[in-house]
Order: structure tokens, then sequence, then C-alpha cells
């Protein structure tokens, strides 16, 4: 029974781990609860329509990548190389990337969550299940570890995807910074 305890424990930290990874956080704001996720301090980009939205929660300056590497203040073109559209447009498919995983990484985590409450409610009821003769508690134990076990090696497989998604950011955060050291109206905003 303690391996059970220990099991679900393990799975309910790993579906936690994955919301939030080292400095990249990922939150529901605004209309419809839409997913944001933190690139650097304080900013944060989301998905509208197949645009990436920059921003920063001090101020009110928005920054668009479309996918064909158009770069937007506030609204206003700005026009740049062949080299940075390219970037633009990894930027754009990186960042889109990684919102879907993060989309299946918290639909998984929750189903990996309702089989660590189905677990919960069959441990309860199992109770009951060993006051009828021909189960044991051994085999109370062995039936909960066995389920255990199912939940813990999904639980793994969803820490993989997490780990591979914070990769995905790291380099987000990175194209980040090229695009703000190479393109100097995303350096002049300050923030960026």
């Amino acid at each position: 029974m303690r391996n059970f305890i220990l099991s679900v424990a393990v799975a309910a930290i790993l579906c936690g781990s994955v919301v939030a990874h080292d400095n990249h956080n990922i939150k529901l704001d605004g209309p419809g609860l839409r997913p944001k996720i933190e690139v650097k301090d304080d900013v944060y980009i989301y998905i509208k329509h197949s645009d990436i939205i920059i921003e920063n929660e001090d101020n009110e300056e928005e920054v668009t990548i479309s996918p064909q590497g158009e770069l937007f203040i506030n609204g206003d073109k700005i026009r740049t190389s062949r080299k940075e559209r390219d970037l633009l447009i990894e930027y754009n498919e990186l960042a889109s990337a990684a919102f879907k995983s993060a989309k299946e990484i918290g639909e998984e985590g929750v189903k990996i969550g309702m089989k660590g409450a189905e677990l919960g409610i069959k441990a309860a009821t199992g109770v009951f299940k060993i006051l009828l003769p021909g189960y044991t508690s051994d085999d109370f134990e062995k039936d909960m570890e066995k389920a255990a076990e199912k939940v813990e090696k999904k639980a793994e497989k969803l820490e993989e995807k997490a780990e591979k998604l914070e990769k995905m950011l790291d380099y987000l955060e990175d194209i980040h910074d090229d695009l703000r050291d190479g393109i100097h109206e995303l350096d002049d905003l300050g923030w960026f």
C-alpha cells in the first residue's frame, strides 16, 4: 500500500511539473482564458489566429509576428531583411509548436490526474473487497501496485514530453534574444 501511495504522489508531482518549468511559466489569461507562455521576465507570447503576439505585462505595447515573417510593433509594420524574416518565421513556427505541445501535455496531464483519482477511489473501495472470501490484503496490494505502475508509466512519458517542451522554449528564448539584438526597433522597446 505504501508503494501505491508513493506512485500516486510521484504521478501528481510529475503532472505538476508540466505547468511550470524553469523560467517558462504557462498561464491562462484574457478572453476565453487563452494560454500564454512567459519567454522572459513579464514578457508573454500567445497566439491570435496564426500570429504570435508578444507583450509585456507592464505596458500596452504589442509585437506581432506573422507566419510569413512580418513584424509589427503596435500595429506598425517594421521593415526587416531576408535573414531577419527567416528568423521571424522560425520564431512563429517554434512558438506555434510550443503551444500545441503544451496543450497536448495539459490534456494528458488531466487524463493522468483522473486515473490517479480513480486509483484513489479504487483503493478506498478495495478495503471492502478484502472482506470477501478468497481475496486477501496481498491480492489487494498487488492489484493496487499494478494499477499504480500504469499511471506512473504514463506520468513518466508525460514528463519526457514536458522536458522536450522545455528545450523548445529555451530555444525560443534564444531566438527571442537574437531578434532583440538584431532588430533595433525591438531593442528600442526596452522590454523585448
